[in-house]
């Protein structure tokens, strides 16, 4: 699944695929190592979410929500759920949470090792799942923290 640079959480890594940046920003991040193929870590966002730290290489890299919009990336997995597409995925295991959030997990049929389906992921709002529980809403805060690969088949 494609999807913009700010569409990613923290601790996401992606591939940079293509960016509708003016020229004059495009031509420094060039200058930096942002060239197509490159893997991009979103480090950390600002408290009220802007900006947002990237990492290229070992360049740190401010950009605002703006610029970030932009950028069009392509998500490497293991990765958030909160980026993921409509598929089969396997559950490589959760980021952070302490004892509650791995009971909700649990309750919610999600567990390291399971596999889900995703049915529908607007990139805002809540993620629909598949789950050996049924079909379950999986918030966005909650899928940020939960990281899945696809499962080839």
């Amino acid at each position: 699944m494609i999807v913009t640079l700010r569409d990613c959480p923290e601790n996401t890594t992606c591939e940079l695929i293509d960016s509708d940046i003016p020229d004059s920003l495009k031509s420094r991040l060039m200058g930096l190592g942002w060239l197509p193929g490159k893997t991009i870590r979103v480090v950390r966002r600002a408290p009220m979410g802007d900006p947002t730290i990237f990492l290229v290489d070992s360049t740190k890299i401010f950009l605002r929500e703006e610029e970030s919009s932009m950028i069009k990336v392509k998500p490497i997995y293991p990765a958030p759920l909160a980026v993921a597409g409509k598929g089969i995925y396997k559950i490589t295991g959760f980021l952070g949470g302490g004892p509650r959030f791995v009971e909700r997990a649990r309750s919610s049929g999600l567990f390291v090792g399971g596999i889900i389906e995703v049915i529908s992921n607007p990139l805002k709002g809540k993620i629909m799942i598949a789950t050996k529980n049924g079909e379950v809403a999986i918030g966005r805060g909650f899928s940020e923290k939960v990281f899945v690969e696809p499962v080839r088949q």
